[in-house]
């Protein structure tokens, strides 16, 4: 697959391959962007969550503890009031005289009546071991044993504590189930381990319910009150799903351990929580704060959608503009596509293409110059076409003018037989046999026999010239003979050794050796002579053929090119000489 859509991707112009790397070059950083800020954030919202969910949960705690403290020292005043300390132990039987009921329930008005400068009180009642209560029932006294039956009483009246908070629902009244009860012994006027009676205070959940909504950091936040035995005493006002939560703070045994406990990965119902808890000094109360994961995700959610509005906003501009941008960047290239087509189709008569200072004016200038020359090639190749018909009329001339060369010697010579001018005859046969080893039909490798046979017959014609002053010795292995080499290698250096060596010599005559052998796979071929020497300029001179002008154009320079074109520059020729000793012309050719 990745394949195909690289060749789909291969063939799109360059055009829409820019489009796709301006769209590539703007989506790729933001999607880079969206995912660094989104754990940014999300990070970041974490931390704050958390260090306000402390704060909040600190500054809750101390508000409920100024208000419980409040509360106490008016239900303290209550407890330990004498005249309410002895009325609720009086004998019950006293108060069949109505009056006398009558005035010690005004008594009892005029100190509950103190509590009213507390607002979070909403009602005080007062529960008798005797007294009123025992007497006649109201709303504001009660006896004692009807709060017997209940498990909460039996603990709490078993334990020394003096508090206890619950939920009024918990004292069985079927009034004043939306309000908290905290109760406070009435302890025994000579015995202060033993009570009485109980004073309880009502509060409304309402006046709970301000303090704890000022919990909710976050929309779907919550703030529980509980007390020591787990009961939920209040909660505030946006709480959802209520039981189960309580139910698993309950199961876990977090509220009865009486200890501050943080939990950043309280999980209920599948969904993560944040869950701290403090105890409020001086009361059975706890205070529990709990964040929704998914609040905190929400302000992440916000930011990211945000981001992502601003990128949709974005896009439509980018588009159209990144459209335009590849359009204008690639026109230039445009044009030189149009330009080289209608060159590979011939028309090299095109304008040449404006040149800037870019790599596209580069490219520019570079098509220009090629099509200028490519159409002074075009010019010159026509000359050249001309040029060749020419040669190739000559070259017809030439293959002609061989053979009637051939026909003219063997006419010589069979004229010169009839006259028995047998000198003639030899020098005309040598010449016959080195002009036609010197054409090989027109061949540019010979075998090394036939080259060695061609240095023959030119040595045998120069003696006849010069007298036999001239003794050449041939020393080449019989199994190199058919080594196929270029032709007219040999020729020039043995006329170079006669002309530039021997003759030089006061005596004009001299030995010329022609060696050849196998050497480190190589094939060495040697021509020496035995001639004047030659100093280090002649030698140079005739490396770059200034000594060679009478070899009929195949000089030592010509050779040493051959050779390189044919083999390589590994090969070639060199000279070693030494004044009035000789010279060695020393060729190397590949095995």
């Amino acid at each position: 697959m990745r394949k195909i859509h690289f060749g789909k991707y291969a063939k799109l112009s360059i055009r829409n391959k820019l489009f796709a790397a301006f769209l590539c070059v703007i989506t790729l950083p933001f999607l880079l962007l969206l995912f660094i800020h989104l754990n940014m954030t999300t990070k970041e919202s974490e931390e704050q969550t958390l260090f306000a969910a402390h704060k909040v949960l600190e500054e809750t705690k101390s508000y409920l503890e100024y208000k419980a403290e409040s509360i106490t020292e008016v239900l303290n005043f209550i407890a330990f009031n004498e005249q309410v300390q002895s009325l609720v132990i009086e004998e019950p039987k006293q108060y069949e005289d109505v009056n006398l009921w009558g005035t010690d329930a005004n008594k009892l008005s005029k100190i509950l009546l103190q509590s009213r400068y507390n607002e979070d009180i909403s009602a005080i009642q007062i529960y008798m071991k005797e007294g009123l209560a025992e007497a006649t029932e109201n709303t504001d006294y009660l006896p004692l044993d009807k709060l017997q039956n209940f498990e909460w009483y039996q603990t709490y009246s078993a334990s020394k504590v003096a508090f206890t908070w619950l939920p009024s629902a918990s004292l069985g009244q079927s009034m004043g189930k939306d309000m908290v009860s905290i109760l406070r012994k009435i302890p025994n006027s000579h015995n202060i381990q033993q009570f009485n009676g109980l004073v309880r205070a009502e509060i409304s959940q309402k006046a709970i319910h301000e303090v704890l909504d000022h919990a909710s950091i976050t929309p779907t936040a919550a703030a529980l009150l509980f007390n020591d035995r787990g009961d939920l005493l209040s909660s505030s006002s946006n709480f959802q799903n209520i039981d189960d939560v309580v139910n698993h703070i309950r199961q876990s045994g977090i509220v009865s351990n009486k200890k501050d406990y943080w939990n950043e990965n309280f999980v209920t119902g599948g969904k993560r929580l944040l869950l701290g808890i403090k105890e409020i000094p001086a009361t059975d109360l706890q205070i529990a704060i709990l964040v929704p994961y998914s609040d905190i995700l929400n302000s992440s959610t916000k930011a990211r959608n945000r981001l992502i509005s601003i990128f949709l906003m974005i896009i439509p501009l980018m588009l159209p503009l990144s459209f335009f941008v590849a359009g204008s960047a690639t026109k230039r290239i445009r044009n030189l596509i149009v330009h080289i087509r209608k060159v590979r189709n011939g028309d090299f008569g095109v304008a040449p293409l404006p040149v800037s200072e870019d790599e596209i004016g580069e490219l520019a200038h570079n098509f220009n110059k090629m099509v200028q020359n490519v159409s002074e090639l075009m010019d010159e190749t026509y000359k050249l076409g001309r040029e060749v018909k020419n040669k190739e009329l000559k070259a017809l001339q030439a293959q002609i003018n061989p053979h009637f060369l051939y026909n003219t010697l063997d006419l010589i010579n069979i004229m010169a037989i009839e006259s028995g001018a047998k000198d003639i005859s030899t020098v005309v046969d040598e010449l016959a046999v080195f002009y036609k080893l010197s054409l090989s039909n027109g061949k540019e490798m010979v075998t090394l026999k036939n080259e060695v046979m061609h240095v023959e017959a030119y040595v045998h014609i120069q003696n006849m010239r010069f007298g036999n002053k001239i003794m050449f010795v041939i020393d080449v292995p019989v199994d190199l003979y058919e080594l196929e080499v270029p032709k007219i290698i040999l020729q020039p250096l043995v006329e170079n050794a006669i002309l530039h060596g021997i003759l030089e010599k006061d005596s004009e005559q001299g030995k010329i050796t022609i060696r050849a052998e196998r050497s480190d796979n190589e094939i060495v071929i040697i021509v020496e002579d035995d001639g004047v020497g030659l100093t280090e300029e002649q030698i140079k001179k005739i490396m770059v053929g200034q000594l060679s002008k009478r070899t009929g154009g195949f000089g030592v320079r010509n050779i040493i090119e051959r050779i390189q074109l044919t083999y390589g520059n590994k090969y070639g020729l060199h000279y070693e000489s030494e004044v009035g000793r000789g010279t060695m012309a020393i060729l190397r050719l590949p095995e």
